[in-house]
């Protein structure tokens, strides 16, 4: 074939090719949509960018094309150049309308409905134009099938901007507010008479303690928690008295580990994601969408039923694809969203180790020096985990519990007659929404205050670098042969590699002011521990005198497992690591002695305590994350600290809008250096609404 035969046929089958490539495209984001609640590789979430990106492209560029050949053509007078293409018109504008399970792929998107409401009425435009301008046919019923298709075409592409706006902040916001004051309306089941923090804190703890029964709240049996968490996601709160509700919804399970809280908070977020990326909560209604499929489905029965031998034999197979397979897609859909909608998202815990970071970088040299020549070394690193995510349901229990127990323990809502009660209370509650380890240090090593200095020193430092210490001690006891095989000991090193992948990969979620760069530099001090042990003074002597430069040779590293106990071993060997300098790898490994000093015998209350310890962390970081991050991490596969962070909220912990509003408590003496004392239930304590220290 020449090149003008070449440039011929390209010209005759330009647009058949580009509206089948559009009919491509929508089923390739069909199946993508049932996906993107999983956590699915880099790579096919990239694709499905650039099939979202392009699929509006190529049906835009397909109706510019209609719209140019049919200007260039005077088919009225030409009758014999006539073709089927202005019939693919409406259906081009169904493409544009982008499918249900799929309507903005980043949070961003939802912010850019205006822009998307104009396209969709300029192409509506131009579609129109070019069917009035070039219809060329006698054949009414063709011109009935026509005019039917734009009818759920039009439909279709105004959905979606209609839909991205339902989704944007400040519709959610707004929306938000008028819900809240119909459910305040109509609710029969809140107690409408909890309307202080005092209040809510005295009969949560009194209904989770069951020493009230009489605060059961009317029709309290008909109660469902609040399914559809939109207005957290832009900081706004329900009224104590729903949080009161909603937090006896959630106590009500009996057996510990039945998992009931796990399945309400994942079934929440799944409902939260529809709203935030899909039609699912925002299509023009159940008839109106049958209505739809019914209309495409018609179109080709008149179609069938049409002069089809009068047109070239191409354009009516082209047509016939066009016609059956968007009637098929559409009905698919419809089921999806009149049905259950899109699966449960994904509740898996992604995974980053600080060693094992090491290991696989010693492993992969030559990939990751092309990376860093490349300028791609530190994205790489992100997309890159070091483990296989893990199963999150025990973890949520675990959460569950933690809340429930506080709730519970008498030794921190107390009422004290001689003082101020209500001012006992709220201290309390906050001191334990301030806890990230002090609770549980508290509550498992009382009275060993002489062993537990380090451990005690390690939670009042930086959030991050608490973080990345614990992270390194827990590999440490893990490693050094403390291994007791434990659900505890798997959950411990599940919720470390976690936060550890927090403080990497998602520094913004983890918390605001979190510095990414300590897990570089951490890694940077590992490597100068492996490769640069400590001389004697002899060695630096002759080393100075001669000029000489004694390096180990960089031998390969070895597994993950054996990096560990090489790390062990260096930091043993290492002088003065008993006292706690020389870096955070040695104050992790001082940490982790002191841990596995507790209870000798079995280790057990040893994890029991680092366990207890990275819960907190869990619940220290989630409720510090805003709800726009918790939003925005569930259009890529959701991140598992939304799962903590919405169940804080459902049990009646303190809320981010209400932590950054907090009122100074009442002080005594000097108000300039006021700081909470180590027992909350001091009545002296004065809090300096900070972190607990």
């Amino acid at each position: 074939m020449g090149f003008s035969e070449a440039v011929q046929w390209w010209d005759e089958w330009q647009l058949r090719l580009l509206v089948l490539a559009s009919l491509l495209l929508q089923y390739f984001l069909f199946v993508a949509a049932l996906l993107r609640k999983r956590r699915i590789p880099p790579w096919l979430r990239s694709v499905t960018w650039l099939a979202y990106q392009g699929g509006d492209a190529v049906a835009i560029y397909a109706l510019a094309i209609l719209f140019n050949r049919h200007e260039e053509e005077e088919l009225l007078t030409h009758p014999g150049s006539a073709h089927l293409d202005t019939l693919w018109a409406p259906i081009l504008l169904l493409h544009l309308g982008g499918q249900d399970g799929i309507t903005a792929y980043s949070i961003e998107d939802n912010e850019l409905w205006g822009r998307h409401f104009l396209i969709a009425v300029s192409q509506i435009t131009v579609a129109i134009y070019v069917f009035r301008k070039s219809w060329w046919s006698g054949d009414d019923i063709l011109l009935r099938a026509a005019i039917l298709l734009f009818v759920p075409g039009i439909l279709k592409c105004l959905e979606k901007p209609w839909a991205l706006k339902h989704a944007s902040i400040s519709s959610i916001a707004e929306s938000s507010g008028s819900s809240l004051e119909k459910t305040l309306r109509d609710d029969g089941t809140v107690c409408k008479n909890v309307d202080s923090l005092d209040q809510f804190v005295q009969a949560a703890a009194a209904y989770v303690r069951g020493e009230s029964h009489s605060q059961t709240l009317p029709g309290q049996s008909g109660h469902r928690v609040k399914h559809e968490p939109y207005h957290f996601f832009v900081d706004l709160n329900y009224p104590y008295s729903i949080r009161l509700s909603n937090l006896m919804y959630m106590s009500k399970s009996k057996r510990r580990d039945d998992g009931r809280a796990h399945d309400r908070v994942h079934a929440a977020l799944s409902k939260a994601f529809d709203r935030l990326y899909t039609k699912h909560k925002a299509s023009f209604g159940g008839l109106l969408r049958a209505a739809v499929v019914f209309l495409t489905f018609v179109g080709i029965g008149l179609f069938q039923k049409s002069h089809r031998g009068a047109y070239d034999g191409a354009d009516v197979t082209v047509t016939y694809i066009l016609l059956c397979c968007t009637a098929v897609l559409e009905f698919i859909s419809a089921c999806f969203v009149l049905g259950s909608g899109l699966p449960l998202p994904d509740d898996q815990v992604a995974q980053y180790n600080l060693i094992g970071y090491l290991a696989r970088n010693d492993k992969h040299r030559w990939l990751m020096e092309l990376a860093r020549r490349l300028r791609c070394r530190d994205y790489l690193d992100r997309l890159w985990c070091t483990a296989p995510c893990e199963p999150s349901r025990g973890i949520t229990q675990r959460v569950h519990d933690h809340v429930a127990g506080g709730w519970k323990d008498k030794n921190y809502y107390v009422h004290d007659a001689d003082t101020q009660p209500q001012i006992a209370r709220t201290i309390t509650y906050r001191w334990f929404n301030d806890c990230r380890g002090q609770w549980t240090v508290k509550k498992e090593l009382s009275g060993d205050n002489n062993k537990t200095l380090n451990l005690k020193q390690s939670l009042r430092r930086p959030f991050d670098e608490s973080v990345l210490l614990w992270h390194l001690a827990t590999d440490f006891c893990y490693f050094d042969h403390v291994d007791t095989g434990s659900e505890a000991t798997r959950r411990s090193r599940v919720m470390s590699n976690y936060m550890a992948y927090l403080l990497f990969v998602k520094p913004e979620m983890l918390m605001p002011g979190t510095r990414r760069r300590l897990f570089k530099a951490a890694s940077y001090e590992l490597k100068k521990l492996l490769f640069n042990p400590p001389q004697d003074g002899k060695e630096q002597a002759e080393k100075k005198t001669t000029g000489e430069k004694k390096t180990e040779k960089k031998a390969p590293l070895g597994s993950k497992e054996e990096l560990a106990r090489k790390i062990i071993q260096k930091v043993k060997s290492t002088k003065d690591s008993t006292k706690g300098s020389g870096g955070l790898v040695r104050e992790a490994w001082v940490l982790a002695q002191e841990l596995m000093s507790i209870d000798d015998a079995k280790k057990e209350k040893t994890w029991r305590v680092i366990e207890g310890v990275w819960v907190e962390m869990l619940c220290f970081s989630a409720a510090r994350c805003r709800g726009y991050l918790h939003a925005k991490s569930l259009g890529k596969g959701g991140e598992y600290l939304s799962y903590v962070w919405l169940l804080l909220s459902y049990m009646g912990m303190e809320t981010l809008a209400e932590r950054m509003q907090r009122t100074e408590l009442p002080a005594e003496g000097d108000t300039g250096a006021a700081v909470m004392t180590e027992d909350p239930t001091s009545t002296t304590a004065v809090e300096s609404t900070g972190d607990c220290v």
